[in-house]
């Protein structure tokens, strides 16, 4: 049931004002005629409407009139009676897509015909009067000040095709021809899934990808408001689509996609969902179609490479450790993955809940490291790229030490060379130099055997000052020595070290495990 109130002495005003300015004329109750339209409707309107005012003084003729004939004819009279005799008017609701607004019942009439007569000041408002006609085969177009009537041709005039172009709830670029409007990333090329709204009568069309859209706008709104036709739906088509590239052929399953389900069309045409969601539900609806294929397909933001993991892999830009993650995954695929940037990050960062521990098993040997670093991407979710890097650093730092030979007993000096020359094949020149820096002793041969380390590694002279000069001296002596052993194969680094200490005079150093 409509909620009734009784109005306020401002709306009586208000009532009052209007009428007395359509006492003046009617004109302000019809459209502007476009040449397309036949006028002898219109006249035939204007013809009662002029029939009423002749009689604007006379309440009883005005009582008559406001109960029978031409509905705004009607509303007409009512609103000329009540301005004699005014009073605080009955208000009743009237809902309309932008809010509710109020109208005074005054007349034996639809309450389309009151609120456009009452408040036809308004373009938009005086279009309700009219809606009827549309429905018989009339477009109507209300802008800013004007409500056009183009007759049976949907063409809409230029100041409302400006208009309705100027308030477009997004900043689309016109691409010609063909006049589509789309936003910045269809215009650029990029593969997204986007909603469409067609504007028949302008023989345009209007795109925004998902990335753009918003849950609190409504592009068909925004075109279609202010409209009135025979079949709004065909004025204003709705469709979506994934916009996938794919090269795949006939047999993958982006070549047969389902279109917009009607109820979700349907929701949208009554506003109950916004842009961004009806693309998501779409999104949705396809994806349980296209994920039941038994078909290996990858997809990379739009672009879908079927069963070619080879250049799916190129377009992610993986490092080699990524690469080698993703290929002890996806090489087993049966089935549908997409990633919605082209990244290999983003894809580890899809993999990796279910599958954690095969993309470790393809980088670490170490169960119990395995474990640790699980563990650590549980602790930093989005950061599994950088996670398996330190996994890769860590595997290749264990097996370039596990290649070195162990010692089972070092003296003091050759302990503390061989502790810096491991560093620096984990670390290399930074981490040798903190090392030899963070160790350094107050005497002893090691110092000479420092600086003759930080010689080879070219780091020497911003530390000189810590050096006497008898220290540099035999630093300078071990320098060539030092180089070798940094640079020295894994085979070759028993020998290296050897000489190296025997220069610095360092004798029966040490034995490797497992030598006679």
């Amino acid at each position: 049931m409509a909620r009734i109130h009784r109005g306020s002495g401002l709306r009586t005003q208000d009532l009052v004002a209007r009428a007395k300015s359509l006492r003046e004329s009617v004109q302000p109750l019809l459209p502007h005629l476009t040449p397309d339209c036949p006028p002898e409707r219109f006249e035939r309107r204007r013809a009662e409407l002029e029939e009423v005012r002749a009689v604007a003084d006379d309440a009883k003729r005005l009582e008559r009139l406001s109960r029978w004939g031409d509905p705004m004819a009607r509303a007409y009279a009512g609103l000329l009676r009540y301005a004699l005799e005014p009073e605080p008017p009955v208000l009743a609701p009237f809902p309309l897509p932008t809010g509710e607004v109020s109208f005074a019942a005054l007349a034996r009439t639809d309450r389309e015909a009151e609120v456009a007569v009452q408040l036809g000041d308004d373009p938009s408002r005086l279009l309700l009067g009219y809606i009827d006609w549309a429905r018989k085969g009339f477009h109507f177009f209300a802008g800013r000040r004007t409500l056009w009537c183009t007759g049976r041709s949907n063409q809409p005039p230029p100041e409302f095709r400006a208009e309705k172009i100027a308030d477009l709830p997004y900043r689309l670029t016109e691409q010609s021809p063909g006049r589509r409007f789309v936003c910045s990333h269809l215009a650029s090329g990029e593969s997204r899934p986007f909603l469409e709204v067609g504007w028949a009568g302008d023989g345009s069309v209007f795109r925004v990808c998902r990335k753009c859209a918003k849950d609190d706008r409504h592009l068909l709104s925004s075109l279609s408001d202010g409209t009135a036709s025979p079949d709004p739906s065909a004025e204003f088509p709705v469709h979506a689509e994934l916009n996938v590239a794919c090269s795949a052929g006939s047999e993958c399953v982006h070549a047969d996609l389902p279109p917009l389900s009607r109820a979700l069309e349907h929701q949208y045409e009554i506003g109950r969902v916004g842009d961004s969601a009806l693309l998501d539900q779409y999104v949705a609806e396809a994806k349980r179609r296209i994920e039941h294929t038994d078909r290996p397909t990858f997809v990379a933001r739009g672009v879908c490479y079927g069963s070619d993991l080879v250049r799916f892999l190129d377009a992610l830009s993986p490092s080699p450790i990524e690469r080698r993650a993703l290929e002890s995954v996806l090489g087993g695929t049966d089935g549908y993955f997409e990633v919605d940037e082209p990244s290999a990050s983003r894809a580890l960062e899809r993999l990796w809940p279910q599958h954690s521990e095969e993309i470790l098993r393809s980088i670490v040997s170490d169960p119990e490291e395995r474990r640790r670093l699980v563990d650590d991407a549980r602790g930093a979710p989005g950061r599994i790229a950088e996670i398996l890097k330190r996994a890769q650093r860590r595997s290749e730092e264990r097996e370039t030490l596990e290649a070195l030979p162990r010692y089972s007993r070092l003296v003091r000096e050759a302990e503390w060379v061989d502790r810096i020359a491991r560093e620096y094949r984990t670390h290399r020149e930074s981490g040798a130099e903190r090392s030899i820096l963070q160790s350094l002793p107050r005497d002893g041969k090691e110092r000479g055997l420092a600086f003759g380390l930080l010689l080879a590694l070219g780091r020497a002279n911003a530390h000189a000052w810590q050096f006497t000069p008898t220290e540099q001296e035999f630093g300078h002596s071990l320098a060539d020595r030092a180089h070798l052993l940094l640079v020295a194969p894994a085979g070759e680094y028993h020998r290296a070290l050897d000489r190296l200490l025997q220069s610095a005079g360092v004798v029966d150093w040490g034995t490797p495990e497992g030598a006679r």
